[in-house]
């Protein structure tokens, strides 16, 4: 397939553009391609496509035209944008200017171009067009609806294919991925990291007393308190992350383009999530649990799946070594390639 170039009648433009995204049946390869193809189609430097996740009532970043280490990535992950897909104006899918959400003051955008996604009459995301510290201008709105309605049955049927998809790979017992989708999910994004020369951060975590739960109250509780666990460690990550239940109560989390700070930061809210609020084995009764998480990263602590797996696992056990309820990151041993950890600092 040719790529859609300037020269090209819009028509012929919107085709190529749209059928880029069609013959891609994987979600993120789709959202790449939609992100991109208005990118080109309308010139702009910053294309930001959302997929509003009804479940959490948020807006998740889906793809973007930022580099793939740009730090803001994190930043933008999730936003509330229901003033963008909501109301009069948006209906129909129909581009509008707009002030920009403030929660993108980062990318310094004042003025945006935004679409509302329309499936079967409701917002399934929002795109957003920009130029940092100007007003996107010679944009032809009615053009760029057209491209946006061409491309948009792919980008859905992707995310159809990748809702079937998620039945085999997601844990049947919680909202995180299953351990066999873990192992090839980390090699994949170890590959990228090496690739592209990015850094990739992983979590081990492990529930501090879930067997006091089960003592008292049984294993349908224990197995409430997993699953209620998994949702605000699901809820409280970026789209680009992804949560595996790894065995009966740890959890492994994969932080592609994340350095340790960065991953610090996050393990920090998910274990305050997880300790500050109690959870609900009945209607009458409330447990407190905590966990300890354990942080390793490529290429500073290791550069192999296995040694970021023993890193972090490591740094996790320091962690209940060290009192529970706590966030440890690896620390490299002198001389081990493969970055076996030696425990950590808080």
């Amino acid at each position: 397939m040719t790529d859609a170039a300037a020269g090209d009648s819009p028509e012929l433009q919107i085709a190529q553009l749209a059928l880029s995204v069609c013959r891609r049946i994987d979600l993120p390869g789709a959202a790449d391609a939609f992100a991109r193809g208005a990118a080109v189609q309308t010139g702009v430097t910053i294309a930001l496509l959302y997929l509003y996740d009804g479940e959490s009532d948020i807006d998740r970043l889906a793809a973007s035209t930022l580099a793939p280490d740009d730090p803001w990535r994190r930043e933008i992950a999730a936003l509330d944008l229901s003033a963008l897909r909501t109301g009069e104006r948006v209906a129909g899918g129909v581009p509008f200017v707009a002030p920009a959400p403030a929660g993108l003051a980062g990318l310094r955008l004042h003025s945006i171009v935004a679409t509302s996604l329309i499936e079967e009459g409701r917002a399934a995301g929002v795109l957003i067009l920009g130029e940092p510290d100007a007003v996107p201008t010679g944009i032809d709105l009615a053009i760029l609806g057209r491209l946006v309605a061409a491309m948009l049955p792919g980008l859905l049927n992707a995310r159809v294919v990748e809702t079937y998809r998620e039945l085999v790979i997601k844990d049947d017992q919680s909202e995180c991925f299953n351990r066999r989708f873990f192992d090839r999910c980390l090699s994949e994004e170890l590959y990228r990291a090496q690739r592209y020369a990015t850094t990739l951060s992983m979590v081990f975590l492990d529930l501090d007393n879930l067997k006091q739960v089960n003592e008292a109250y049984g294993h349908g509780a224990g197995s409430r308190t997993v699953r209620e666990v998994a949702r605000r460690l699901v809820i409280g990550i970026r789209g680009s992350d992804r949560a595996f239940r790894y065995g009966g109560d740890e959890v492994c989390i994969i932080l592609p383009a994340t350095p340790c700070d960065g991953a610090r930061e996050l393990c920090e809210r998910l274990r305050l999530s997880i300790a500050d609020k109690p959870f609900v084995v009945d209607s009458t009764t409330r447990v407190s649990v905590t966990a300890s998480f354990g942080i390793a990263a490529y290429p500073e602590h290791a550069r192999t799946s296995l040694g970021l797996i023993k890193c972090a696992d490591d740094a996790m056990r320091q962690a209940k070594r060290s009192g529970k309820n706590a966030v440890i990151v690896a620390r490299r041993e002198r001389g081990d390639h493969d970055g076996a950890a030696s425990g950590g600092t808080r």
